[in-house]
């Protein structure tokens, strides 16, 4: 299943389509899959042949650098995007330009659902945080794609529910939750939303997603690290031990976990 047409942006034009698929296995690490089923978007993998086919041949497969920004707050949105192995994040951004992480957009997801519910314009501002491939679909065609499609305008409604309620219970963390504790549910959240255990991560990147100083990231890292959970290294990091790390996280994970499964499995 191929689009019909494949692009690269941003400044890093050497970034490259993934070899393998990483699948969260049930002994809770992440290992490597060759199951075509599992490269796709997890919303497009549930529509029939007939809508799969019509929004193919209106998306174009892209790959997203690192920091490409996708739209700006208060943008007109001209495409909507579905991550296969990229991951967007979706950040509030105030008035004197600091910014808080809303909601991550991984594989499970769309980018740019406001155009869903017939809005053009976006208030919040979208970034790849996590470089891979996104099929994109210009707003037009999407719309008209959305109107005779009626599974995809079923899971968009219960995808919209899950972003809803994502949204909710990350801002309840981040007011309540102790740094460590939402490092790890950001760390698990991330693995799950590109299927792979490591990824491309700063402390500056993660005290900026988190909006806490970067002293108290560095401390929460350094203590997962310690554990053994993970291990960060050169702006990466690779989660060694998924079970470990969701026992340090708060409940958030597992609530929003639950959530995603409730609506979108």
């Amino acid at each position: 299943m191929k689009s019909r047409h494949q692009k690269t942006d941003g400044a890093n034009n050497g970034v490259q389509i993934a070899r393998a698929i990483h699948v969260a296995g049930r002994n809770g690490s992440y290992d490597t899959g060759s199951d075509l089923a599992a490269s796709q978007n997890l919303l497009l993998a549930k529509l029939p042949p007939e809508e799969l086919t019509a929004l193919m041949d209106q998306a174009e497969m892209v790959t997203y650098a690192l920091r490409n920004v996708l739209f700006e707050k208060g943008a007109q949105l001209t495409h909507v995007y579905f991550p296969i192995t990229a991951m967007i994040s979706l950040l509030t951004v105030l008035a004197d330009d600091t910014f808080i992480e809303a909601m991550t957009v991984g594989y499970e997801g769309m980018a740019g659902l406001p155009v869903f519910h017939r809005v053009t314009t976006e208030r919040l501002k979208g970034v790849c945080q996590i470089e891979g491939n996104v099929y994109r679909v210009p707003v037009d065609a999407f719309t008209k794609l959305v109107e005779h499609s009626p599974v995809l305008s079923k899971m968009l409604h219960r995808y919209s529910q899950f972003a809803n309620d994502a949204m909710a219970q990350s801002a309840a963390c981040n007011s309540i939750h102790l740094i460590e504790q939402r490092c790890a549910r950001w760390l698990l959240l991330t693995a799950d939303a590109v299927r792979n255990g490591s990824f491309t991560l700063t402390q500056e990147f993660l005290s900026q997603m988190l909006a806490v100083r970067r002293s108290g990231v560095t401390a929460a890292m350094g203590t997962l690290e310690r554990q053994n959970l993970i291990a960060a290294r050169y702006g990466a990091v690779t989660i060694l031990d998924k079970v470990g790390l969701a026992k340090i996280s708060c409940e958030c994970y597992e609530t929003i976990s639950d959530r995603r499964r409730d609506l979108l499995a």
